[in-house]
């Protein structure tokens, strides 16, 4: 059975991100349960499990970074509202009329207009969020919330000092059973060791990408994190590619923004790596070439930032 969640917080990985986690960190601490997805999505996958937990959470947190709407408006052809987890979260929270609290980062302001879906979000009562005022403005945040903190977390002191007297009543005692503690504490710490062993057992990366031209220049960009064509086993990950986009039928066009996606050996899904930049070619006369000098701008393309994160991962 699925944990469930008091407090939800969307977010625009790029630009609000470390916001977002440090007030998740904040409110946990705090004693509030709150979903944030790459701590607390470990199964199911993005499309019922957020979803789910919106319809459960009774706050909404929404952290407004600058360009978070940008794609709503920006002209790409592969946009679908329907893959914007951040639009979906937002549409479904205002849906199910949960309590919204939008979080203005530095910089940010509300677009002139807003798909039809999403635009009532301006209609709800923001806190600024800035970094200068970030105690105050995270305590008032807290008295927006209907959720509330767990009694066992408000008393954390209390408890940790009464299991602590309890602790040592008890260590008065213990003479009688030093052996069967001791071989207790060895057998723990082969447990913790073991499980550490597990933790830090390096991901395999295996490729699952097309064995075209444009499969094989991503390929070649990333390979230096160790990625295989391989089949996934053990701890490993797979690796794929999204489609291109291809249109015209005497002068073929060809339009692509890439993006990798990792799943486990079980084909579960993971997460994710895009990149903003959007590659176009020059009217072909067939696809294959098309495909070929989009292959070729792949190649002198960076994805440094995509080596990183991969490397992270393991």
């Amino acid at each position: 059975m699925s944990k469930k969640f008091e407090v939800f917080i969307s977010y625009r990985r790029k630009g609000g991100y470390d916001t977002a986690k440090l007030i998740y960190d904040r409110l946990r601490l705090d004693g509030y349960s709150a979903s944030f997805d790459i701590d607390t999505l470990v199964n199911g996958n993005f499309d019922t499990e957020l979803e789910q937990r919106v319809n459960e959470c009774k706050d909404f947190l929404l952290v407004l970074s600058p360009g978070i709407f940008d794609r709503f408006f920006a002209p790409d052809p592969d946009y679908d509202p329907e893959n914007d987890w951040v639009r979906r979260e937002i549409a479904h929270a205002l849906r199910t009329d949960k309590n919204i609290i939008p979080l203005f980062l530095e910089g940010f302001t509300f677009p002139k207009s807003l798909p039809d879906d999403v635009k009532d979000i301006t209609r709800k009562n923001a806190i600024d969020l800035y970094p200068k005022y970030f105690e105050a403005a995270y305590d008032k945040m807290k008295s927006f919330l209907i959720s509330k903190p767990s009694w066992i977390i408000k008393q954390k002191k209390k408890i940790i000092l009464f299991a602590s007297i309890a602790f040592l009543i008890l260590s008065a005692f213990s003479y009688l059973t030093i052996s069967q503690l001791q071989d207790e504490k060895k057998a723990s710490e082969q447990r913790r060791e073991q499980r550490r062993e597990q933790r830090l057992q390096e991901k395999t990366f295996h490729w699952n990408g097309p064995d075209d031209a444009i499969g094989q220049a991503i390929f070649e960009k990333i390979s230096e994190t160790g990625l295989q064509k391989t089949e996934c086993s053990g701890n490993g990950l797979i690796v794929t590619i999204n489609n291109i986009n291809c249109r015209g039928e005497t002068e073929i066009t060809c339009f692509y923004s890439p993006r990798i996606s990792f799943a486990n050996c079980n084909n579960r899904p993971i997460t994710f790596l895009e990149k903003k930049e959007r590659f176009r070619t020059t009217p072909q006369a067939s696809e294959a070439g098309a495909k070929e000098e989009l292959a070729n701008e792949l190649r002198k393309a960076d994805f440094s930032d995509w080596i990183t994160a991969i490397r992270s991962m393991k």
